[in-house]
């Protein structure tokens, strides 16, 4: 091979190099806003429904104290066996 085309190939090649490693960088990037968008979109609707509806009807109402027990074996059955 001649030194003229292994200068060449290796220009090439730095060149790709430099390519993918720059869309690299950009498709990091975009990856990052994303997500920070996306959880700023979440974190906010959160906090939100929380502060503003504490006793939204329909909710999850988390008992005081926990159900207590009963008598029998505990073990439910749909009706299939």
């Amino acid at each position: 091979m001649d030194r003229d085309d292994v200068r060449s190939a290796a220009a090439r090649r730095d060149e790709g190099l430099r390519r993918v490693r720059r869309l690299t960088w950009r498709a990091g990037a975009a990856g990052l806003i994303g997500s920070a968008l996306i959880a700023a979109a979440f974190g906010h609707h959160a906090s939100a429904t929380a502060s503003h509806h504490p006793a939204k009807p329909g909710g999850i109402l988390v008992p005081a104290q926990p159900p207590r027990a009963v008598p029998g074996d505990g073990q439910v059955n749909s009706g299939a066996s």
